[in-house]
C-alpha cells in the first residue's frame, strides 16, 4: 500500500508540474509555439509616453554560494534609464540603479563576534540596500538642472519572497544631489541628507510577468547650503500591463505619476513600452522536445573464412599403373544396296 501510494503521489507531482509549465507556452492551430510568460527583469525597452521618448536596460541574476545553498542576493540593475520630451526638450535619466537583497530561507544571519565562534541570529526578515548613482534632470525653462550625485539605502525587506515577485523594503536614506546653473556651469546649491529621510519601497509581480507594479516613497529632512535643513518628500507610482507581444516581444500600456516637494510638482503620465531584446522567461519552451535517439548498437563482427587448405604433397614412388588397350575398332556398317551388289557378284 504504501508503494502503490508513493507512485500516485510522483505521478500526480508530475502531472502538476507539467501543466505548470504549459501555462507559459502556448500552441497555435499549426503548432506553433509562443511565449505567455515574460521576464520583465531582463530586457531591453523603449517607451513612448506623455513625456517623450524613452529607454532602459534592467539586468537581473543571483548570487548563489556552495557551503551555505539556501542562502542567495538578488541582484537587480538597471544600467541606462532615460526619457526626453520632444515637445519642450525636458530630460530625465540616471546611469545606474541597483537594488540587491539578500534571501534566507531560515532568516538566519551570520555575525561574527571578536576572535570567537561566529553566532547565527534568526531574523524576520531579509536585509539589503538601494544604490543608485550618476541620475540628472533639466527643465528647457528652468535656469538650472539638477544632478544626483549618489543616493544610498540599506534596507530591511519583510517580504522575503525568494524571487523578485514581492518586496516590502524599508529603510533610511542618504542622498547627495547638487543644482548647477546651465548659463554659468557653476554649482548654485548642494543638498545632502546624512541618513536623514526615510525610504519604503512596494514591487509587486504576477508569476506569469503581466502585470507590474512599483511603490516608492521618500521623506524626511535635508540641509541645503542656501538655506540648511528643511523638510521633504519624494513619491512615484507605476504599473504595467502586458497586452500583446509581436514575435515574443511584449508590449505593454504603463501609467505613473511622480511627486517631488522640492519642485513643488506633480506628474502624471501614460504611455507604452516596446521590448526590444528580452530574456526567454524559464517556464516558456517555445522548441518542441526533440524525440529520443535510439542508442546506436555496434554491428556483430565480421568472422573472415579460414584460408583454402594447401595440397598435400605424396612424395612415395608408386609403379605406374598399364594403361588400358585401346578398344577393337567396330566392322564398318553395309548398307542394303552393298548387300545386293555382293551377292550379285559371288553367284557370278
Amino acid at each position: 500500500m504504501g508503494a502503490a501510494t508513493v507512485s500516485a503521489a510522483l505521478v500526480v507531482a508530475a502531472l502538476a508540474t507539467n501543466a505548470y509549465a504549459d501555462e507559459c507556452t502556448g500552441t497555435t492551430a499549426r503548432g506553433e509555439r509562443f511565449a505567455q510568460c515574460f521576464d520583465v527583469g531582463n530586457r531591453l525597452s523603449v517607451t513612448a509616453s506623455s513625456e517623450g521618448l524613452g529607454i532602459a536596460v534592467g539586468v537581473r541574476h543571483e548570487i548563489t554560494f556552495d557551503d551555505d545553498p539556501d542562502l542567495e542576493w538578488k541582484m537587480q540593475h538597471t544600467l541606462v534609464e532615460a526619457s526626453h520630451a520632444a515637445f519642450d526638450g525636458a530630460f530625465q535619466g540616471a546611469f545606474y540603479r541597483g537594488r540587491y537583497l539578500r534571501h534566507s530561507r531560515d532568516g538566519h544571519l551570520v555575525i561574527p563576534f571578536g576572535g570567537g565562534t561566529p553566532k547565527k541570529i534568526f531574523l524576520p526578515f531579509d536585509i539589503g540596500a538601494i544604490f543608485e548613482a550618476g541620475s540628472i534632470a533639466w527643465k528647457p525653462m528652468d535656469p538650472e538642472f539638477t544632478v544626483g550625485v549618489v543616493r544610498v539605502a540599506p534596507l530591511v525587506d519583510f517580504a522575503r519572497a525568494r524571487d523578485y515577485h514581492r518586496i516590502l523594503a524599508i529603510g533610511p536614506s542618504m542622498h547627495w544631489d547638487m543644482n548647477v546653473d546651465r548659463s554659468f556651469q557653476a554649482v548654485t546649491t548642494q543638498t545632502v541628507a546624512p541618513f536623514s529621510e526615510l525610504l519604503a519601497n512596494a514591487h509587486f509581480e504576477s508569476d506569469d510577468g503581466l502585470w507590474v507594479s512599483d511603490l516608492r516613497a521618500e521623506a524626511g529632512t535635508a540641509w541645503r547650503s542656501d538655506r540648511g535643513w528643511s523638510a521633504e518628500a519624494r513619491g512615484s507610482a507605476t504599473i504595467e500591463r502586458i497586452v500583446i507581444a509581436v514575435r515574443d516581444r511584449p508590449v505593454a500600456l504603463t501609467a505613473g505619476i511622480q511627486y517631488d516637494s522640492v519642485r513643488a510638482e506633480t506628474v502624471a503620465r501614460i504611455g507604452a513600452r516596446f521590448v526590444v531584446l528580452d530574456r526567454t522567461h524559464p517556464r516558456v519552451s517555445l522548441h518542441p522536445l526533440q524525440p529520443k535517439l535510439r542508442a546506436l548498437v555496434a554491428p556483430p563482427p565480421v568472422i573472415p573464412e579460414p584460408p583454402p587448405e594447401p595440397p598435400v604433397l605424396d612424395l612415395e614412388p608408386h609403379t605406374p599403373e598399364a594403361s588400358p588397350p585401346p578398344p577393337e575398332a567396330s566392322p564398318p556398317e553395309v548398307s542394303p544396296l552393298d548387300q545386293a551388289v555382293q551377292s550379285l557378284l559371288l553367284g557370278i
